[in-house]
């Protein structure tokens, strides 16, 4: 049976059965048709159809192909396929076949034919705004693209023989096993590549092509290539864009992405990449990149390693477990942070850039500058880190930095349990020690400041001559120290022992304390403690010593500038460096008042806290007087002392024994050997 429509629209569904035919004449119009395998229509020139489908074993010839979804399991032959503005896609499924069909649209709405998996096409032309994809496992041969029409080779899919004449485009999506320049704009020689040749004034582009070990893709200026596959031993060059997921084995250098996401994969190597908004850069374990440029919003997740990374415009760059970057550059709203066993060095943190070390991350020799932050936290570390102008380092939360150089104008800030070790800070530079974090071994240089705020902490501080300390916390020195520069606040200077802590600076506007528990406080100048006080806090062994040198001492009659608290232990010592010792000095307590007389002179000091029982006065041992308070009985003598004074008294004459040299207040059982004998405390000689 043959049906026949000559003329008008026929909005019956039909469908064609083996052994039917469907004829179509020049006017005719079917809206839907469904041709069974042995099945036919012929479609007159002129004749329009629309929402075809044809099964296997059924053919279609000749006519126009309207809007909508047609598909294709049998033959289609010499239709024009267009769309006018309401979408349209004719489907070559598996075991269909398209030949000498014509594709034509217009700009905005193309008439697409997608090429499935068994499925071919013979001789077909794409034509104005036509678009031809074929996908993976189906095959175009002959086909002919031409002024705004496109291909598409999907990976899996096949070309032979496909022309792309002067104005059409083509994006290969297959293999490329051999070098191919991509140059931006036209082609200006003919291009060969996978069965299709892309002749002078033809458009190329790569579309989830895989780069085979071997070749070399050059994209050009303004050319892009989207979701490549870059095998090991490949190269892909800039300065052209990547689009989409592409995956590097091989080697990308100087490419621009475009909302793209690249990942470096194991042996993989990227350089001098460059990122907009929305882009990222993933970095396995064992790939790495190299002057990457990230703004926008871009990242790096990075496992691998990197080298002189630039983050800037919002971009961040991740360095997680095993990933190494060094030599980035971090400026205006760039990040970068590291963490999980990540390492960054060489860092350069500038204006409006932060870089984040967090837990187990590390960071050495980061320079930190012009408006730029590092932040330490929650475990990280960083080495080496220098901050310069306007640079601030913030360390909090179990964060810790070691061998920092805070530099003029640069910051350091300690917080919420924070720690630094050996941090250097430099004229103009700055450190601030808040509560509940440390400090430790730091030195503060001539024109350096720093600030420690209640409830925080400096270990073994050096604050040089010219340098300025505000402690509002605590200065805790075990052993030798030197604080030369100015000092101010209300906190504690505490030496825990073994050595001497010299005080040489200007002390006016100290109001704190000086605690001495074990070793020597030494105050070298005049007001050196302000108003602060001192408080002895007596050792259960060695010696608590006030070393009182010439320019803090007090002028005969006059009296210390600063109270002394519990100056009453068996180790506690008050060395006044600077007042020769006269045979038969003696201390006594009136209230609240130690009174020194001493050669016919008197020098007072106020107390507080425990008083002892009596002051004996001795020699220190250098020639000056030393107050050493007893309870009542005698004070042990050092082994050395012991020595001195066995030797000595080998020279002494024979009632030297019985004979009083110091101070007649001295408690029973108490018999000093000679004037020179130095306090037991202090142990010296």
């Amino acid at each position: 049976m043959t049906i026949t429509v000559s003329f008008g629209i026929t909005d019956e569904a039909l469908t064609i059965s083996s052994g039917d035919s469907l004829v179509v004449l020049a006017g005719g119009t079917v809206e839907v048709v469904t041709i069974l395998s042995g099945g036919s229509a012929t479609l007159s020139s002129g004749a329009l159809a629309g929402a075809v489908t044809v099964e296997k074993g059924g053919t279609l010839l000749g006519g126009s192909l309207l809007v909508g979804y047609d598909e294709v399991f049998g033959l289609i032959s010499g239709a024009t396929f267009s769309n006018e503005g309401d979408g349209a896609y004719l489907s070559i499924e598996s075991g269909g076949t398209a030949r000498g069909v014509t594709l034509s649209g217009f700009s905005g709405a193309s008439a697409i034919l997608g090429i499935q998996s068994g499925g071919a096409t013979t001789g077909t032309v794409v034509a104005g705004y036509g678009l031809e994809i074929v996908g993976y496992g189906g095959a175009a041969s002959g086909d002919t693209v031409l002024n705004s029409g496109s291909l598409i080779l999907e990976h899996g899919g096949t070309a032979s023989a496909v022309t792309v004449l002067s104005g059409g485009t083509y994006s290969d999506g297959g293999t490329v096993s051999g070098d191919l320049d991509v140059a931006s704009g036209p082609v200006t020689s003919t291009t060969v590549l996978g069965g299709v040749t892309v002749s002078s004034g033809g458009a190329f582009t790569l579309f989830g092509a895989t780069v085979l070990s071997g070749a070399m893709v050059s994209l050009g200026t303004a050319t892009e290539a989207e979701s490549l596959t870059v095998s090991k031993g490949a190269v892909v060059l800039g300065p052209g864009s990547l689009l989409g997921q592409d995956d590097v084995a091989g080697a990308v250098s100087g490419v621009w992405l475009d909302e793209a996401e690249l990942t470096i994969l194991s042996g993989g190597t990227a350089s001098g990449v460059s990122g907009d908004e929305a882009s990222a850069i993933r970095i396995d374990l064992g790939g790495s990149a190299a002057g990457t440029v990230i703004v926008d919003g871009a990242e790096i997740l990075d496992y691998g390693s990197a080298a002189d990374t630039m983050e800037g415009d919002g971009g961040l760059t991740r360095v997680f477990s095993a990933g190494v970057t060094s030599g980035d550059i971090v400026s205006s709203g760039g990040k970068e942070l590291v963490s999980a066993g990540g390492v960054a060095s060489g860092t350069q943190v500038l204006s409006g850039g932060t870089l984040y070390v967090l837990a187990s991350g590390k960071a050495s020799g980061t320079v930190v500058s012009s408006g730029g932050k590092e932040l330490v936290s929650s475990g990280g570390a960083a080495s080496g880190t220098q901050v310069l102008t306007d640079g601030l380092l913030y360390v909090l939360a179990s964060g810790a930095t070691t061998g920092t150089v805070v530099s003029s104008g640069g910051k350091e800030l300690l917080s919420s349990g924070g720690t630094a070790v050996e941090t250097a800070v430099l004229s103009g530079g700055s450190e601030y020690v808040y509560s509940g974090s440390l400090d430790n071994h730091g030195t503060v240089s001539s024109g350096g400041a720093e600030a420690i705020y209640a409830g925080g902490t400096a270990g073994d501080l050096t604050l040089l001559s010219g340098g300025r300390l505000t402690d509002n916390g605590q200065v805790r020195v075990a052993g030798a120290g030197t604080l030369a520069g100015d000092i101010a606040g209300s906190g504690a200077i505490v030496e825990l022992g073994g050595g001497d802590l010299l005080l040489s600076g200007g002390g006016a506007a100290f109001a704190g304390s000086a605690v001495i528990s074990g070793g020597t406080i030494e105050l070298g100048k005049s007001g050196q403690l302000g108003t602060g006080a001192v408080i002895f806090v007596s050792p259960a062994s060695g010696s608590a010593v006030l070393q009182i040198d010439a320019g803090d001492a007090p002028a005969a009659g006059g009296t210390f500038a600063n109270v002394i608290s519990n100056f009453s232990g068996a180790n506690d010592d008050i060395d006044l460096r600077s007042i020769a010792f006269v045979a038969g000095a003696s201390a006594t307590v009136v209230g609240s008042t130690l009174t020194l007389s001493d050669g016919g002179k008197t020098y007072k000091f106020t107390l507080a806290g425990t008083i002892a029982g009596a002051y004996p006065v001795l020699s220190d041992g250098h020639g000056g007087t030393l107050i050493d308070p007893t309870a009542g009985a005698p004070k042990a003598i050092e082994p050395k002392v012991v020595a001195f004074a066995h030797a000595a008294a080998a020279f002494a004459p024979p009632d030297a024994a019985k004979t009083a040299l110091v101070s007649s207040t001295s408690p029973a059982g108490h018999t000093p050997f000679l004037h020179a004998t130095a306090s037991a405390g202090a142990g010296r000689l």
